[in-house]
């Protein structure tokens, strides 16, 4: 049976980030390296294999133009990443002083840094993470950030065909598809006719 993914609210973003900060049985390489992609899983709604393969002259970029051109490799195409100043300022706290190189920003524990984590690796890492501070039984995935930000959103009424291109869906049937309602706007809807 397939499970329902849920999103993460920013609460939870909060407790997962301090955890990671508190953890003490964790490796410095990896608390960084998590701490990086939870930041910008949370801020920019990629898909990890999008975020795999972010160099440091790419975090500079997006920081510097707030917007950023990536291969969107599942569409075969080039996509548009933006960040909020907000965004920016929270990439800016986790990623501190970023050097202009090609070096990639998710690496292995060997380190070696012209050599990304492949995405498969960058899953597992993160899955287990959010499942070590949710529960073995937690509904959230790395693809629940992706999921968290189509829907917020369309909460906040933005276009649905505007959250299409910020997200880069070719159909938009397929954001549809992301847009979970949460227990608040069930209960309110409910509301309406007692």
């Amino acid at each position: 049976m397939k499970k329902i993914k849920e999103n993460i609210t920013y609460k939870q973003y909060q407790l997962l980030m301090s955890s990671l900060r508190g953890d003490k049985s964790i490796r410095e390489l990896r608390r960084q390296r998590l701490l990086k992609a939870f930041v910008l899983l949370y801020n920019l709604g990629l898909r990890v294999n999008e975020l795999n393969q972010f160099t440091n002259s790419h975090i500079l970029e997006l920081l510097k133009n707030k917007k950023l051109i990536i291969k969107a490799h599942k569409q075969k195409t080039e996509k548009f990443v933006y960040i909020t100043e907000n965004a920016k300022n929270e990439i800016l706290k986790v990623f501190g002083q970023v050097e202009n190189n090609d070096n990639f920003v998710f690496v292995s524990e060997r380190g070696n840094k012209k050599t990304n984590l492949t995405p498969i690796s960058m899953i597992r890492d993160i899955n287990n993470y959010l499942k070590f501070v949710f529960g073995e039984d937690t509904r959230i995935t790395s693809h629940s950030f992706r999921q968290t930000l189509i829907t917020n959103l369309a909460i906040n009424g933005i276009n649905t065909k505007v959250i299409q291109n910020i997200i880069g869906h070719k159909n938009i049937n397929t954001t549809y598809r992301y847009i979970k309602t949460t227990e608040t706007e069930l209960f309110a809807a409910l509301e309406t006719i007692r």
